[in-house]
């Protein structure tokens, strides 16, 4: 896909935060550095280094069936595979909301961005060129412009980077004096590496990560409610349960019990705004924008 018009405003070189060319080559310069594409999509990490791949650490259903059997299963498998979690109309607008709150002609960055796409003054980055993705880029070294956007988003995002502290600094980087962030994070939830999975947050935990950092959180709640996080762990508790020990009956049961629990995930349709609900949600987010200076 073609880069979206505001990309090219903000993207910067990740080796020194130099103004890119973005001409048949992309090059810095400041520094020099040159970056390549994938398709039409340019690849902005630094020194030639690599994003993250997904690796053995979350082998799944397809790795336990038989080779012949896998391009059949690849094929049917978004079909089969339950889903474990309940957004409410409430919780899944949050982030068109949070989008619909910053000034008309500003630009907002999805960070992880996926195959999301919010607008056209939201600019993708992922750590693959997947579909709507703007440029590819590392959330720990983001490759664009100091104080140049109005927003940024980061959702289901912090759980799977290696500096979760880092990331959030480098959005308060990017972010204007009046910039906003939206943090959506997991609380319950079992293990999913994309590529890796390393912490979860309470909703009073995400609040004081972001204010500790320079941000003050105007409001927060539960992105994902408790039935939700009851119909992914017992899902996991119960292929862990009759695996018998052996973790390729573990991957092949593991669907199994996800669609014997997935009706459990429903009664978020009204569990997810009950005023405790965040002691056991499946997920909890934040809004919040740059704190005032001191003085």
């Amino acid at each position: 896909m073609a880069l979206k018009e505001l990309a090219p405003r903000i993207a910067r070189c990740p080796a020194c935060f130099g103004e890119l060319d973005f001409a048949e080559t992309i090059t810095c310069r400041g520094c020099g550095a040159s970056y390549s594409r994938e398709g039409d999509t340019p690849i902005l990490l630094a020194g030639g280094a690599e994003a993250p791949k997904l690796g053995e650490w979350y082998p799944g259903f397809l790795d336990a069936l038989p080779r012949r059997l896998r391009p059949l299963a690849a094929r049917v498998a978004p079909r089969l595979r339950p889903t474990l979690v309940y957004k409410s109309q409430q919780a899944r607008t949050e982030v068109e909301r949070f989008v619909a709150s910053l000034p008309i002609d500003g630009v907002v960055l999805n960070i992880g961005s996926g195959e999301s796409d919010y607008g056209p003054n939201v600019v993708n980055m992922d750590i693959g060129p997947f579909a709507n993705v703007d440029f590819v880029g590392v959330a720990e070294r983001l490759p664009v412009a100091d104080g140049s956007c109005d927003g940024a988003i980061l959702m289901a995002v912090l759980e799977h980077v290696r500096d979760a502290d880092l990331t959030l600094t480098e959005a308060r980087r990017i972010l204007k004096r009046s910039g906003k962030l939206f943090v959506d994070v997991p609380f319950i939830q079992g293990f999913h590496a994309s590529p890796h999975d390393y912490r979860r947050y309470t909703e009073p935990g995400l609040r004081e990560a972001l204010e500790r950092l320079g941000f003050a959180a105007e409001a927060s709640g539960v992105a994902v409610g408790p039935a939700s996080a009851a119909t992914w762990i017992g899902a996991e508790f119960l292929a862990l349960l009759f695996s018998g020990r052996s973790e390729r009956a573990y991957r092949l049961l593991r669907p199994l019990t996800g669609w014997l629990l997935w009706p459990v995930k429903l009664a978020d349709a009204w569990l997810d705004r009950h005023p405790m609900a965040y002691t056991v949600a499946s997920a909890v987010w934040v809004r919040a924008k740059l704190a005032e200076p001191e003085g």
